[in-house]
């Protein structure tokens, strides 16, 4: 048999590995195992890396109701943060805030804005305010 063709025969039999999609689809699969892994808060871990050999890297951001948890891969370019990442994104509730505390908080900073502002108007309209010494 001739080189060339032997070659042809075990490429045709072993095949090209996995196919963009495939890759795309098992990176999703990870991204989505190590988010449902994570408990909630702050803390997580992850030794996970994506079809493409390269690390999943992640943040946690917490805003005012919630944990926010973004599980990313690089994509087959490996360059962060352009069109073929992909990212899987989970949301928690931390409780350690609640809609009503915070309501409150908000109202008591527009009523004290709001009476501040008043005496300002009045000053001026008294002729009051904004005196240059």
């Amino acid at each position: 048999m001739r080189p060339s063709l032997f070659l042809f025969a075990i490429f045709t039999m072993a095949g090209c590995g996995p196919s963009a999609r495939e890759l795309r689809e098992q990176t999703i699969s990870t991204l989505n195992f190590e988010a449902d892994r994570w408990e909630g808060g702050k803390e997580f871990v992850t030794t996970a890396t994506d079809s493409y050999g390269r690390p999943v890297v992640f943040t946690i951001e917490k805003t005012t109701l919630n944990y926010n948890l973004e599980v990313r891969s690089v994509g087959p370019d490996g360059l962060a943060k352009n069109g073929d990442d992909l990212v899987v994104h989970r949301s928690k509730r931390h409780g350690e805030s609640s809609i009503t505390e915070e309501a409150t908080k908000l109202t008591e900073a527009i009523s004290g804005g709001a009476t501040s502002g008043a005496v300002q108007g009045i000053k001026k309209g008294l002729g009051l305010g904004d005196r240059k010494k």
